[in-house]
């Protein structure tokens, strides 16, 4: 399109919007599920973390098939908008569910948020990206990381408003208002369709058969079932999450078996990536899941002592400082490579490990100052999510542009929701190891059960940091030398095909 060596093409614009809808609408929604399981349909601890975990690891696990799918089969806008309105029935039917207090029907409308992100995860980062030229690729990173920072102000504004909200809606309006953030999604894909259709992939431009429909249709059906099967059975269903992450690496590393030898290097380099990730995201897990728990039973309500904050707001803290600390990170960055200092992306995933090492030390000690009332100052729970905040904020969505840039084009679906697998295996896995600071039911919390349950736990995942800190360091060398290789061979392959047509 026209504009697409600007800045901020039009169409990256109404994407960006669009991401502050979604991110207000999922992450609503996602801030309340805890109290909502844990004391309106009355889980136990351990069950809640459990589903949370889940939750949070359905929809990026399955977005690999839904990247793929796009790829391969209906197109990346038709994945989106099939996805969001999905995702705003999905909505509408837990409220409906939070109205009745009813279980299935709960766990059903979860099932098809879990199914909705899982299909259109990847797909917007490609629309963005194809809304820039190939010489624009500067300006697509800044668009990613604006973009992250406008997801981020959407979901502070709903997990700060949404528990504050509960006391004039319930529940059933909170997750209304998230069904209503989406349906104004739709409305922007239906305005500018066409914008849509020429940044989507070539299956975008082209009708689908109905062969291909009713595949998609079928398939769909088995997927939602999975989904709801897993949140309906979360101790059996982890194991299915695990295997579908593990059937979406082996097919990466069959597609690698596949490609030009400088596209081998190149994903090679992408394979060790997906490990660090899985680790780093195991760190991201936590805020959802032993965190959120931590600060539910333990967190004051007051910040800086007169700010009101609800606990299960403490959340909100996580998209407040991406969006504060957003612009400086993004002036260090300027001004390290004014200094001919440009960090690998690899390498700041490191300098990443080491702030989550300092975040979970913070945590550690807040067990230590614990007031008269039994609560600890919801300041410590702010700082905490500072260090954390920059953790993530380092490497926010370079990971996505890594993979994008290292992969072909037509792996570029399936490639970006590699993160995501990494994002949903370290989840469910951040919940399954989070279960060990799960309280039985009307468990009184005492100072032996801070010391012993809470504040062991966090020092151990502190110093876990640290190590994968040195461990990260010592692996963004060898991704350095893979992608280097990969590009040396492009370059003489180049100048071959330059000979060859002299």
């Amino acid at each position: 399109m026209q504009d697409a060596n600007a800045r901020f093409p039009i169409t990256a614009r109404i994407l960006i919007l669009r991401q502050f809808l979604w991110g207000a609408a999922f992450y609503g929604t996602y801030v309340l599920l805890t109290k909502f399981f844990l004391f309106e349909l009355n889980y136990s601890e351990a069950d809640t973390i459990m589903m949370m975990g889940a939750f949070g690891a359905v929809g990026p696990v399955f977005s690999a098939i839904g990247g793929f799918v796009a790829d391969r089969y209906i197109g990346s806008f038709r994945a989106v908008y099939i996805g969001y309105t999905i995702y705003t029935i999905g909505f509408f039917l837990l409220g409906i569910g939070a109205g009745s207090l009813n279980v299935p029907m709960s766990i059903f409308a979860i099932a098809l948020i879990g199914y909705a992100r899982g299909l259109s995860a990847t797909s917007p980062t490609v629309l963005l990206g194809n809304s820039y030229s190939e010489t624009n690729r500067d300006a697509f990173q800044q668009g990613l990381t604006v973009n992250y920072s406008i997801n981020n102000l959407g979901s502070f504004s709903s997990k700060y408003l949404f528990p504050f909200m509960l006391a004039y809606m319930a529940y059933q309006g909170n997750f209304f208002i998230a069904s209503a953030l989406m349906s104004l999604t739709l409305i922007l894909f239906v305005v500018f369709r066409k914008r849509f259709t020429a940044v989507g992939n070539d299956i975008d431009r082209r009708a689908v058969s109905m062969k291909t429909w009713a595949a998609f249709v079928a398939g769909s059906v088995v997927m939602l079932g999975l989904v709801y099967w897993v949140f309906a059975n979360l101790d059996a269903g982890k194991y299915l999450l695990y295997a579908l992450g593990a059937c979406a690496i082996l097919y990466f590393i069959y597609e690698i078996t596949k490609a030009t030898p400088a596209y081998k290097y190149k994903m090679c380099g992408v394979l060790i990536m997906i490990f660090i990730m899985i680790s780093f995201y195991f760190y991201y897990g936590q805020m959802l899941t032993s965190m959120n728990i931590y600060a539910i039973n333990l967190m004051g309500e007051q910040i800086l002592g007169f700010i009101p904050i609800k606990p299960e707001s403490n959340a909100a803290f996580n998209p407040l400082w991406c969006f504060i600390l957003g612009g400086p990170v993004i002036f260090v960055y300027g001004w390290l490579e004014k200094k001919g200092f440009s960090p690998s992306i690899p390498t700041k995933f490191s300098a990443a490990f080491v702030f989550s090492a300092i975040a979970f030390a913070l945590l550690g000690l807040s067990t230590s100052f614990v007031g008269e009332d039994g609560k600890i100052a919801a300041d410590w729970i702010l700082w905490v999510h500072f260090f954390q905040s920059l953790a993530e904020l380092i490497v926010g969505a370079l990971g996505a542009g890594f993979i994008f840039e290292m992969v072909p084009r037509y792996l570029s679906a399936f490639a970006i929701g590699l993160r995501s697998v990494a994002l949903s295996l370290s989840g469910i896995l951040a919940a399954v190891i989070s279960t060990k600071i799960a309280l039985p039911k009307d468990q009184a919390i005492t100072p032996e059960i801070i010391e012993g349950v809470y504040a062991s736990y966090f020092y151990n995942l502190a110093m876990l940091a640290v190590v994968m800190a040195v461990v990260t360091l010592i692996l963004s060398k060898v991704i350095s030398n893979l992608v280097n290789k990969g590009e040396a061979l492009e370059k003489e392959a180049a100048s071959q095909d330059m000979a060859a047509n002299h």
